[in-house]
């Protein structure tokens, strides 16, 4: 996971500027997948509960255009020997997947060798395209939409409007819920580009989320840690975090059967920034300044952290230990872990069985039989001491935080930790 700052010249030089100061943004390495089959209509499909419907179309693009005219060329399928060409050992081309060794001149490239879907890597038949796709998507669609992410992170703080906007649904969104994330979600890439064009206007769908309902299914484990680690440590009278997901429908080579299938993808980043002045204005001369006022009965919940540390070396038996004591501590609540959630079972048992070294965070949202109330439940490995994820702490009434360590001997004395 890096950090990086920003620099000024991310942003367009003609948009105005805002009052705001730096930015700290952070990158995902990982994307979520979903496969399809079929025709090209299925990409406006992606459900998820924070997301709501794009209202409004999106107005045609002029000028100002900070990726350059080349964006869409970029995104649609195309085959550039030209590019190739200049990359190349003189006139001749080599397959894009390392283990193939055929070369072909230009003229036989022309004739023959097959270009990927979504970029101009160049690949002498289909079957060694599909053979590289696995490695090769990555760094085709990740690496291209994980810098459209950083202009929108760019523009959200150089436009004013954009800005207060963000900053008034923050501050709006701690006050009720606690902690959290501004999530904003473009369902294609074009529609980040027009919001980078054209500003407030274009703004995709935005929702404030609870740092317990943030899902490492979507963002991936990394950035996940790092979302929760900066929901402890932000001040949210002063800073906000925000968090960008772009939905990006791409060909992928399929089989003999189907040879053409749809991939979609989130491609995320986040960033703490500054709260708009006139905000934190607000905050500091409105009545009860400093103070906030308690939570929502409907936004109170209990939130079940089970964590364990995962060691180079970790016996079989601490394995069990754990998928024993997760099982065990949910039972107390009602809910059979094997029953209700039989994906996350089999990859607690596929943990045991040490097919795996890792197991990445899972959030789970069942329901206490006793109480008859949802609770969080978040299952995370820790990699060591050093990356140790501190949650967020209860604040004036809000969730109820606790934290099981579920690879140590829990003994009889389990209904005292919960």
């Amino acid at each position: 996971m890096q950090t990086r700052r920003r620099s000024e010249g991310d942003a367009a030089g003609t948009r105005k500027r805002n009052d705001s100061g730096g930015s700290m943004a952070i990158s995902s390495t990982a994307t979520t997948t979903t496969t399809t089959s079929g025709s090209t209509n299925q990409s406006g499909r992606h459900n998820h509960h924070h997301q709501q419907q794009q209202q409004g179309q999106q107005q045609p693009a002029s000028k100002g255009d900070l990726l350059g005219a080349g964006l869409d060329a970029r995104i649609a399928r195309r085959v550039s020997l030209d590019s190739a060409e200049a990359a190349g050992h003189g006139h001749y081309l080599k397959c894009r997947y390392p283990r193939c060794d055929a070369t072909a001149t230009l003229a036989e490239a022309r004739k023959t060798f097959k270009s990927c879907h979504n970029c101009s890597h160049l690949y002498c038949s289909r079957e060694c395209r599909r053979a590289h796709w696995e490695r090769h998507r990555k760094a085709c669609l990740h690496s291209r939409v994980s810098a459209l992410c950083r202009l929108v992170l760019s523009t959200c703080k150089d436009d004013a409007d954009t800005l207060r906007h963000l900053s008034v649904l923050a501050r709006r969104g701690y006050l009720s819920q606690g902690r959290g994330v501004v999530r904003i979600l473009f369902r294609s890439p074009e529609r980040a580009d027009s919001f980078i064009k054209q500003g407030f206007q274009c703004l995709g769908e935005v929702s404030y989320v609870r740092w317990p309902d943030l899902l490492p299914a979507e963002m991936g484990p990394e950035l996940y840690s790092e979302l929760l680690k900066l929901s402890t440590e932000y001040k949210p009278d002063s800073k906000m975090l925000l968090y960008v997901a772009i939905c990006v429908v791409s060909e992928a080579p399929g089989s003999a059967t189907a040879p053409v299938k749809w991939e979609r993808q989130l491609v995320s980043r986040c960033a703490k920034l500054k709260l708009c002045r006139t905000v934190v204005s607000e905050i500091v001369s409105g009545p009860g300044a400093g103070e906030r006022p308690g939570p929502r009965p409907d936004t109170v919940g209990d939130v079940l952290v089970l964590s364990f540390n995962i060691l180079s070396k970790t016996t079989q038996r601490a394995r069990e230990q754990v998928s024993q004591n997760v099982q065990t501590v949910l039972r107390q609540r009602g809910v059979n872990l094997r029953k209700h959630y039989p994906e996350v079972y089999q990859r607690l048992a596929t943990f045991v069985e040490g097919s795996t070294d890792r197991f990445l965070p899972v959030t789970l949202h069942p329901r206490d039989t006793a109480t008859g109330r949802s609770f969080v439940c978040i299952v995370m490995p820790n990699y060591g001491d050093t990356e140790r994820v501190q949650f967020p702490v209860s604040e004036n009434g809000d969730d109820r935080v606790v934290t099981v360590d579920v690879g140590a001997d829990l003994g009889d004395d389990l209904t005292s930790k919960l």
